[in-house]
């Protein structure tokens, strides 16, 4: 599917505009909110439906002109699949999930118009400034979705156009492998029995760093993550590499073969290319200001 795609029918006389209501499936979780208070702050009447909330899914289906699911991804499939048959013509669907191929599909189930959404970015964050929302536009006129585009870019997001075969696809680097290592870090350190905070003692800035990230993950949701894993389509082709590469790096240690290691990491430093002394640069900065928020806990901590 194109990026640019328009599939089906679409009303093209049709325009949203600010008197149009907007319903959040999932208002109360974090994602939820934060989009409750984007078209909010746009001028929007939003109406929130969730677990405990009087409005209920069913109603916002009915009444909304335009409907966000900000549900678990997980769950996101089965709750469109279930109140999409509610949907009309004249109505513009979206959802907020890490994934796009699944939930668009059943979207495109209705007779709306269609956007999946991805941002890229936390619930916690206090502005969209500089953020990334990764876009698919699949069914929906080019007028409607430049108005749709400028509420995003008018509050300092870029927006990413790609195809949700294309998105899920990113997603498999960008979230599974890197998620993964991450997961499977956190997961040797425990069966090894590390105690952290002693490896505290001896860290360089970057394995601060390092560690931070690992942190941040851990101290949120394991259901997102599992299913950000489990349910991405290209999931066993990252896994099938992952083995393989340590297999290939658990062979050159048993052999001895230093200059196996060398030679490898070589390989992978030329097909990165400029990237890597970009990132050098980059990472440097952040080294800098990590050891200064260390010096200035270590300060507070003597206090």
């Amino acid at each position: 599917m194109d990026a640019s795609c328009v599939c089906g029918p679409v009303d093209p006389g049709l325009q949203w505009d600010r008197q149009s209501v907007v319903g959040i499936i999932g208002g109360e979780g974090e994602m939820g909110r934060l989009f409750s208070k984007f078209f909010s702050s746009h001028g929007f009447q939003v109406s929130s439906a969730d677990l405990q909330t009087p409005l209920t899914p069913e109603l916002v289906m009915r009444e909304c002109d335009i409907v966000v699911f900000a549900v678990p991804l997980h769950k996101t499939v089965e709750i469109i699949r279930e109140l999409v048959p509610l949907a009309r013509r004249g109505q513009l669907l979206m959802d907020l999930t890490s994934l796009k191929v699944a939930p668009v599909e059943e979207m495109l189930r209705s007779p709306a118009s269609v956007v999946g959404l991805h941002p890229m970015f936390g619930g916690r964050v206090s502005s969209f400034s500089g953020q990334t929302i990764a876009a698919c536009p699949v069914r929906i006129s080019p007028e409607q979705w430049q108005w749709l585009r400028g509420l995003f870019t008018a509050s300092g997001m870029r927006v990413k156009e790609c195809s949700p075969e294309e998105h899920d696809r990113m997603m498999s680097i960008i979230q599974v492998l890197f998620h993964l290592t991450t997961m499977l870090v956190g997961r040797t350190l425990r069966k090894l029995g590390i105690d952290i905070d002693e490896t505290m003692e001896y860290t360089s800035p970057s394995y601060r760093i390092e560690m931070n990230l690992l942190g941040r993950m851990f101290a949120q949701s394991p259901e997102l993550y599992a299913a950000i894993t489990q349910m991405n389509p290209d999931s066993g082709r990252i896994f099938s590499e992952l083995k393989e590469s340590i297999e290939v790096y658990e062979d050159l240690y048993r052999s001895e073969n230093l200059a196996g290691i060398i030679d490898d990491f070589k390989q992978s430093a030329r097909y990165l290319g400029d990237f890597c002394a970009t990132a050098y640069r980059e990472s440097s900065a952040l080294l800098d200001f990590s050891v200064q928020l260390a010096n200035n806990h270590r300060n507070d901590n003597r206090e």
